[in-house]
């Protein structure tokens, strides 16, 4: 099953689609109509969610990600479940503390509470050259083949990143943990105005060494594992060892 969150008809899902093609002979679409980037694992509450059948196996939800993934196994998939549920491909990373932001990370996390493996992919920008997808079109599907059998079952979201280079400057493959690099936000507003837009991120110059964006920005793609269990143990056992 392929879910993304830039919309249906974004450039990456078509790419995600050729990707699927390459290990899957069944393939079912559960995509935002529109684009619904930062969604995170949010969901529509209290509201219709319109879905429209674009073709066979093939489905457009006016709703978020996570609702794509919610209606695809609950209700239309249920009983035949997918083997695996892809979220992608991004058109920007979602590396570092970004993830949690992220509709196409959230996709994939919904899906793997719900019991199906969920595999988030996304290709990092650069805006020295653009929107390039040359790295995820081209090592996408040798990069699930060659995790797929050796995740089953491990109850982790995996996050797959690809490096703003085109394939031949592609340097290999890298399994790390995540960077952090959040320091603040650019707001963007008029004075007298009610209307404000968060801007940019203000990030650290630089990465923690080993961490996906590390290695990203040296031109290799990322694999990281994300725990379902959030829970921080080390903080748990302070609290519990100095309130109890």
């Amino acid at each position: 099953m392929l879910v993304n969150d830039d919309g249906i008809d974004a450039p990456g899902f078509k790419i995600l689609k050729s990707i699927a093609e390459e290990i899957s002979e069944e393939i079912w679409v559960f995509a935002p109509k529109n684009d619904k980037s930062g969604a995170g694992r949010s969901i529509t509450l209290r509201n219709d969610i319109k879905v429209k059948k674009r073709s066979n196996r093939e489905f457009e939800v006016d709703g978020t990600p996570t609702d794509c993934v919610i209606l695809g196994l609950n209700h239309f998939m249920k009983g035949n479940l997918p083997d695996l549920v892809l979220s992608g491909v991004n058109a920007g990373r979602n590396a570092a503390d970004d993830v949690t932001y992220s509709g196409t990370v959230g996709a994939a996390w919904e899906a793997t509470v719900l019991g199906v493996q969920g595999i988030a992919l996304s290709q990092m920008y650069d805006k020295r050259f653009g929107m390039n997808f040359s790295a995820s079109k081209s090592y996408g599907s040798s990069v699930l083949k060659k995790i797929i059998p050796k995740i089953s079952k491990l109850n982790s979201v995996i996050n797959i990143n690809f490096p703003p280079v085109d394939e031949v400057n592609v340097k290999g493959l890298k399994t790390v943990e995540l960077d952090s690099h959040k320091l603040s936000d650019n707001i963007e507003y008029s004075e007298n105005s009610e209307n404000f837009r968060i801007g940019a991120m203000i990030t650290r110059d630089h990465q923690v060494k080993g961490s996906d964006l590390y290695y990203l920005k040296k031109g290799y793609i990322s694999i990281t594992p994300l725990a379902l269990n959030v829970t921080d143990y080390k903080v748990l056992k302070q609290l519990r060892e100095n309130i109890l």
